[in-house]
């Protein structure tokens, strides 16, 4: 945990030069966070395939990727579609060549996949238990994750981390299908019901990214008896969605915390959740961290704690 925790500290600073367009020393950048962190060469791989293809050196660019296959990595077809960053790469016959052995990859490791349920259970609390459900961010684990949400067992909450059977690449999940998503989801929520003292009337859905904007929309949808959600720099959902999902959930005692960094570029977005929720009457707050990315904040156990009091107050 602490080693992932650095690297996605220092992986802002690579984000940051991307982000103004400074892709030869987000490349750089990128090349010492591969030498100093082996075990995260699904991501830094595919950081340097996309940072070389911005700067046009499509062959280099096929030479790591050739590379990484070899020995023996693959990523979902998705991610190597709808990229932008490899808009260069696409109908290049090498490069389709090795989508198609990713794909292939991909599928077979798919037919093993299933979604996992991870409990920890308050040491000292009364039951029938309050429940928070959290969902990890995009090619994450809920293991990776758990270490955050845990400390709402302190407070008497039993915390159950969900993970996606969706592969991203070997190790590490998604949520690109959101129906699949939230099928599995309210899957697991009721194994979970059968297994423990669950109190159905104090459930709260938290996520970070991808899994934000799940939790969000597992709340608004009623899918799960959530009283809210706590949502951790959540992606992007469709305004149309979104009001859709506020206007059915207006009717029910809800509440919505935004988590947002100031330096993640769906800072407005952010905004625009909260913004639309109070339009509709459910009650929304945002904290702020002006100087965070992409990224837990570095004591979630205080927004954890201050998300709680506000949702179910």
């Amino acid at each position: 945990m602490p080693d992932e925790q650095e690297f996605f500290r220092r992986s802002q600073e690579m984000m940051a030069c991307y982000e103004r367009g400074d892709y030869a020393e987000a490349l750089a950048v990128t090349e010492r966070l591969a030498a100093a962190f082996p075990e995260q060469s699904a991501r830094t791989d595919f950081w340097r395939v996309c940072l070389l293809t911005r700067l046009q050196k499509v062959e280099d660019a096929l030479l790591v990727l050739e590379k990484a296959l070899n020995s023996g990595m693959w990523w979902s077809e998705p991610y190597l579609r709808n990229d932008p960053d490899l808009a260069l790469l696409q109908g290049n016959p090498d490069f389709e060549r090795m989508v198609a052995v990713c794909r292939e990859r991909h599928a077979a490791a798919q037919t093993e996949s299933k979604p996992i349920l991870i409990v920890r259970e308050p040491a000292k609390a009364a039951k029938p238990y309050p429940v928070l459900i959290a969902l990890h961010a995009m090619s994450s684990t809920a293991e990776a994750e758990l270490p955050y949400w845990e400390a709402a067992c302190t407070k008497g909450w039993l915390v159950a981390a969900i993970q996606s059977s969706q592969l991203a690449w070997p190790g590490a999940y998604a949520w690109n299908d959101r129906d699949k998503g939230q099928e599995e989801v309210v899957g697991q929520f009721a194994s979970l019901c059968e297994r423990y003292p669950v109190d159905q009337s104090r459930v709260v859905v938290g996520g970070m990214s991808q899994g934000g904007a799940l939790a969000i929309r597992l709340t608004l949808n009623g899918s799960l008896p959530a009283r809210g959600f706590l949502s951790v720099v959540p992606g992007v959902i469709d305004q149309n969605l979104l009001e859709a999902w506020a206007e059915t959930a207006r009717v029910h005692p809800l509440r919505g915390y935004v988590v947002a960094g100031g330096k993640d570029p769906r800072h407005d977005f952010f905004h625009q959740v909260c913004e639309t929720l109070l339009q509709y009457g459910i009650p929304c707050r945002m904290e702020e961290h002006p100087e965070m990315g992409h990224e837990f904040p570095p004591d979630f156990k205080k927004s954890l704690a201050k998300a709680l009091n506000f949702l179910l107050p």
